[in-house]
């Protein structure tokens, strides 16, 4: 897939005043990366900015952006290509155009070609490329009028990958663990959250068990969203015998009073180790359909949903259920 993506911003000053901002970058002075909003996505050089510099974007390897400087015209324009290996092939750069006296055009082109491998990725990737650099067309407007006429907005896509990311920096130690309100306000709504979802889900288990098929409008349809190809062959694509469904409710139901137990402050050992199974089973079911889900091209229905869908909530649950046993206490009904 080829992309050719363009942010641009007219700025009241002059063609040296604005390009001084890009010969910054990467610097103690520079006033043009947004590291306040995006902790995570540091840039960094390995050298003074120049022809073949290498920078990395990002803390987490995982979702690390590697580059090396492919053209620099300072004062005017600045060029990076993709290193190999991202499944990201091409270039993005900033370029300074005059438009008249004291008026100004800062660009941020993408020029590149994404691989397959990075296709799932590419929907939530845009959006946070597109978020980072509005941002930092914004931190140009600041430092020279002073003000932003307009403060960009992140959706809601980007606010969830950039806490999600925050959350996976902080359990690998690579940044401090949260403090303050922000952090007990994560931990009360995950303290709610995790067991009504759980409720929730073991609710509709139930009704599925008793025979209603919503959000289907039949056994098969159902059976479609529901179960992965091979389930569905061995169980000629129907659905579970009913006892099995009951089960699957039962234990969400379960798993739903032992977390709220745990929100609640109760000091038993076995509820805290049940409920550390309850994160391990919904992150071991988060991860284990992803490679099956990306292999089979998501052309049949069940691996759609399990990418967009079930596999992000599972991960959810097992974040969150985490999240309460760290904070036990910490809940609507702690004091």
């Amino acid at each position: 897939m080829k992309i050719h993506n363009v942010h641009s911003r007219e700025l009241p000053g002059t063609q040296d005043q604005i390009g001084a901002l890009i010969d910054d970058l990467g610097t103690p002075e520079d006033r043009l990366w947004p590291t306040d909003r995006w902790t995570t996505t540091p840039l960094e050089l390995d050298g003074p900015l120049a022809v073949g510099t290498q920078s990395r974007q990002g803390l987490l390897r995982l979702t690390q952006m590697r580059q090396v400087v492919d053209v620099y015209e300072p004062g005017r324009r600045i060029e990076f290509r993709f290193t190999p290996g991202l499944g990201i092939v091409g270039t993005h750069r900033l370029e300074v155009q005059p438009l008249g006296a004291d008026r100004t055009r800062l660009t941020h082109t993408l020029d590149c070609r994404v691989e397959a491998k990075m296709l799932p990725l590419y929907p939530i990737l845009i959006r946070v490329h597109d978020a980072l650099v509005e941002d930092i067309l914004d931190r140009a407007e600041l430092a020279i009028r002073g003000s932003v006429d307009r403060p960009a907005s992140w959706p809601r896509s980007v606010r969830i990958y950039n806490a999600v990311e925050h959350w996976a920096a902080r359990r690998l130690r690579i940044l401090p663990p949260a403090r303050g309100p922000r952090s007990r306000a994560v931990a009360r709504f995950s303290g709610v959250a995790v067991p009504a979802v759980l409720l929730a889900v073991a609710v509709l288990h139930a009704a599925w068990a008793l025979g209603w098929f919503f959000p289907a409008g039949g056994e098969r349809e159902l059976a479609e969203h529901v179960l992965s190809r091979g389930e569905r062959e061995q169980l000629d694509g129907k659905l579970p015998p009913a006892p099995i469904t009951w089960a699957v409710a039962l234990a969400l139901a379960g798993a739903a009073g032992v977390v709220r137990a745990v929100v609640r402050g109760t000091r038993s050992r076995m509820l805290r180790r049940l409920a550390w199974g309850v994160a391990a089973v919904f992150l071991v079911r988060g991860v284990a359909y992803l490679p099956s889900d990306l292999s089979g091209g998501l052309e049949d229905s069940y691996q759609r949903l399990d990418l967009m869908i079930y596999s992000p909530l599972c991960l959810s649950l097992a974040a969150g259920t985490g999240i309460v046993l760290r904070r036990t206490g910490v809940g609507p009904d702690a004091n």
